[in-house]
């Protein structure tokens, strides 16, 4: 979970959730995952929470952290504002993986069986393409900083 602090002093705000998915040890490899509320998006509350994580799973062990190899982020192609939001905290764009996940539109959750079942083809299964982003750690030492120095900001992003 994502609270704020500084917006509502002492209290904490609950502003979002964020986690690591698709967590593979053997490779060091994960993806980051974020939903932040409107209310706090283009806030430094998305740029805090992603920072610590990235912090976490690319710094060494020696420095507490879990020394991951890779970091991805992945969002719907359309997504304009992850997608800068991405860029703006140093992922590298790294492609469009296309149809990578479906969308039914009266049924989330279903398998491409399960759809087809029910007598719908693959064209009326609604889907998305996925940008594909990555941070890895040979190039960590030098992103770190930037990733830092955005996190001390306290004005809404760019």
């Amino acid at each position: 979970m994502i609270f704020d602090k500084i917006a509502s002093g002492n209290a904490n705000t609950y502003a979002g959730v964020i986690s690591l998915s698709k967590t593979n040890p053997v490779n060091a490899v994960t993806e980051i995952g974020i939903i932040v509320f409107p209310e706090f998006q283009r806030t430094h509350v998305a740029t805090n929470a992603i920072g610590l994580l990235l912090l976490w799973a690319l710094d060494p062990p020696s420095a507490g952290g879990l020394g991951l190899r890779r970091v991805e982020w992945q969002t719907n192609a359309g997504n304009d504002a992850s997608r800068r939001a991405a860029l703006r905290i140093g992922f590298e764009f790294e492609g469009i993986a296309k149809w990578q996940r479906i969308f039914p539109n009266d049924v989330l959750g279903l398998s491409v069986e399960a759809l087809k079942k029910r007598n719908r083809t693959n064209s009326e299964v609604p889907g998305r393409h996925t940008a594909i982003f990555a941070m890895v750690w040979d190039e960590w030492d030098g992103k770190r900083p930037k990733v830092v120095a955005l996190m001390g900001r306290r004005s809404p992003a760019e």
